[in-house]
């Protein structure tokens, strides 16, 4: 059942149009994100029509929008919510946006720089205060003071050591006045002529003086300047209380509507990639897209609850270049990875996942095949799993499980052959292979570890041309199904020819007749050397023939081409000459052959590789031999990791190997494109 509910097919999907009022587009468009199942398709091309369609592209626009929202917002002093609900605001184009902000900044602008320059003169009116105080006492009008003409009046303080050294400077034309001392300044005046006052402020500030300015309106003395002083600061007081409370009307009146504003200016602009594929016509919208199939009807029930928006659904045809959602059980799907680095399969291929898994595992578990070798790769697996995002991890956990497996048919423990029982050690198992007794090791089944991979190699190569059988003639191209290296005439042919040799030459029975050899070896390669007539003449009677897509690799290609120059051939697209498909039948037949022997052989690397890692470890446990205590489990503990880091991962990349070029080739149909599922970005503007 784990492998039956993966293998069928890839995952049917429908074609979906949508289309409705225009103001619903958005939210429309939500309710497809979250749906979680929908892939959006590019907007048609309606430039060479009469159709006045456009599309929707507006981002720029709702991005000034939103900031300026936040600026009104940070104004009113609201907080907004991003998550409003804003179904209530029927806004749908900018400049709707924009005369709702317009009034909204109208009224709360002037009152903010109000409050603001307010603010202002307090803050400098609060620093005068503050001097003042250091004044009191002082009976002189100010105004008086700094409106003579002929006296220019300084206030500030100056440091305490510096009033002695006033004395040195008795001839000079100033009359220093102090008013309080504290710990380290005094503060005080001093007056001058107006025509001495550049000297006389150069010399005070040598002595370290600190000038006070002070604004020309304050009247009278101290006393009367502080009181005129706190009464116009009382009066601001009040008009920023006034002002604050009509912010703070505003603010109640307008900050849920600005909260919602801003919501839907946040779902406009971050569904601007979504906005961009759809096409506007005659004030309404049109989208399309694809959705599972086992999900048409609550996609349909979540699009219709927004009302005015009609759905309508289609199987989709090879024509319609539908996407490709590999969906897989948890065992199989960390091998979609290897899937995609080969490249999607076709809508209407199969998924090759649950394949590539089940190999891959099996595989790489028989060529390093050790129990505790295995074992710890499995938990490094876990602990990438666990503290890492990477897609790898998760094959390395299986991989792992399945070294220990095959670690136990071997009999192998971190290299060592002694803990437990190998297979063929079993009386049962090597007296079936044709041994007396058991052999010592595994060297000495090293010849029937090699056929066991020859063995292994042959069944999955038919395997493989079983399902690009079914695939092919799944997707009429008769060409790779029928008369293709992997099609039915290889599959007979290759399977006869491989059977009759095993039954020659490992069970003495010779069935390879004349019959046989004519029937199942030689009318396969006569069939598949005149395919182009015979696919002529299929399609001469009606046979639907789709054109085999190139999948690369074809190392004759070009060598083709040049001779069908040479016999004056039109190509591909045009009639070929007799001498022509003469040629390309034969290269064809040899690189057929060729193919069949270079694939079956390349599994001989299986038994290769289950040999080498018994003959590194070997070489270890020798050298450890060498040491005594310490010294020998140190060797051994860095044999082992240098093992199973290294050897673990080039084994790893041969089985990546057979599966790309021994395996994928033989049915892989590909030019899928991914499912991509339509989401709106939630990252704040």
């Amino acid at each position: 059942m784990l492998f039956r509910s993966s293998i069928v097919a890839i995952e049917k999907v429908s074609l979906v149009l949508i289309e409705g009022s225009l103001k619903k587009v958005n939210k429309t468009l939500i309710k497809c994100c979250e749906s979680g199942c929908f892939h959006m398709n590019p907007p048609p091309d309606t430039s060479g029509t009469e159709l006045a369609a456009k599309n929707l592209k507006d981002k720029g626009v709702y991005e000034r929008m939103i900031k300026r929202t936040k600026a009104i917002a940070s104004s009113l002093e609201v907080k907004l919510d991003e998550n409003a609900a804003y179904d209530d605001i029927e806004y749908s184009v900018s400049v709707d946006f924009k005369n709702y902000l317009d009034s909204v900044d109208k009224m709360q602008s002037e009152l903010s720089e109000e409050r603001m320059r307010l603010n202002g003169e307090l803050q400098s009116q609060g620093a005068i205060y503050h001097n003042l105080l250091q004044f009191s006492g002082m009976d002189a009008d100010f105004s008086e003071l700094l409106a003579c003409r002929y006296v220019r009046a300084r206030f500030g303080r100056i440091p305490n050591g510096s009033i002695r050294k006033l004395d040195f400077y008795e001839n000079k034309l100033f009359f220093f006045y102090p008013f309080e001392k504290k710990e380290k300044y005094t503060w005080c005046l001093y007056l001058t002529a107006a025509s001495e006052v550049n000297n006389t402020d150069f010399l005070f500030n040598s002595l370290g003086f600190e000038r006070t300015k002070l604004p020309d309106y304050l009247k009278g003395n101290s006393k009367e300047a502080v009181d005129k002083l706190l009464e116009d600061m009382d009066q601001e007081l009040a008009r920023i209380n006034e002002i604050e409370e009509k912010l703070k009307e505003i603010a109640d009146r307008e900050g849920e509507k600005l909260s919602k504003v801003y919501a839907k200016l946040k779902a406009l602009n971050n569904s601007y990639e979504l906005r961009a594929n759809v096409t506007v016509f005659d004030n309404r919208f049109h989208f399309t897209g694809y959705i599972p199939t086992k999900e048409a009807k609550r996609f349909t029930e979540l699009i219709n609850s927004v009302g005015d928006v009609t759905v309508t659904m289609r199987d989709v045809t090879p024509d319609d270049k539908a996407p490709v959602r590999l969906k897989n059980n948890w065992l199989f799907r960390p091998f979609e990875m290897f899937v995609r680095m080969y490249g999607l399969p076709a809508a209407n291929g199969i998924d090759p996942t649950p394949l590539v898994a089940i190999t891959y595992m099996f595989l790489y578990g028989m060529m390093f095949g050790d129990l505790g070798q295995g074992l710890c790769i499995a938990v490094l697996g876990l602990l990438l799993t666990k503290f890492t995002k990477a897609g790898l991890a998760p094959i390395i956990t299986r991989i792992g499980l399945s070294s220990a497996v095959f670690g136990i048919i071997y009999g192998s423990v971190f290299g060592s052959e002694e803990i437990i029982k190998p297979f063929f050690h079993i009386p049962q198992i090597y007296e079936m292979l044709g041994y007396a007794e058991a052999p010592k090791d595994i060297f000495g089944i090293s010849t029937m570890m090699l056929i066991a991979a020859l063995v292994v190699g042959i069944c999955l190569i038919l395997l493989t041309m079983v399902i690009n059988i079914i695939v092919s003639l799944k997707m009429h191209d008769l060409e790779s199904g029928i008369f293709g290296a992997s099609g039915i005439c290889g599959f007979v042919f290759y399977a006869s020819l491989v059977v009759g040799l095993g039954c020659s030459f490992a069970l003495g029975i010779d069935i390879m007749n004349t019959a046989y050899i004519l029937l199942l070896v030689v009318l396969p390669l006569v069939l598949i050397f005149l395919k182009e007539p015979l696919l002529g003449l299929m399609e001469s009677h009606g046979v639907k023939n789709e054109k085999r897509a190139k999948n690369g690799g074809n190392i004759n290609t070009g060598l083709k081409n040049k001779l069908a120059q040479m016999q004056g051939s039109s190509g591909e697209g045009g009639k070929k000459s007799v001498g022509t498909m003469i040629i390309e039948g034969i290269i064809d037949l040899f690189e057929t052959c060729l193919t069949y022997i270079t694939n079956t052989m390349s599994f001989l690397r299986i038994g290769g590789f289950v040999l080498s890692h018994a003959g590194l470890m070997l070489v270890f446990s020798i050298i450890a031999n060498m040491f005594d205590g310490v010294g020998s489990i140190i060797v051994l503990v860095f044999g082992n990791i240098f093992v199973t880091g290294f050897e673990g991962f080039i084994v790893g990349i041969q089985v990546l190997r057979l599966e790309f070029y021994e395996l994928f080739s033989r049915f892989f149909k590909g030019g899928g494109v991914p499912f991509k599922t339509a989401s709106i970005s939630s990252k704040a503007s």
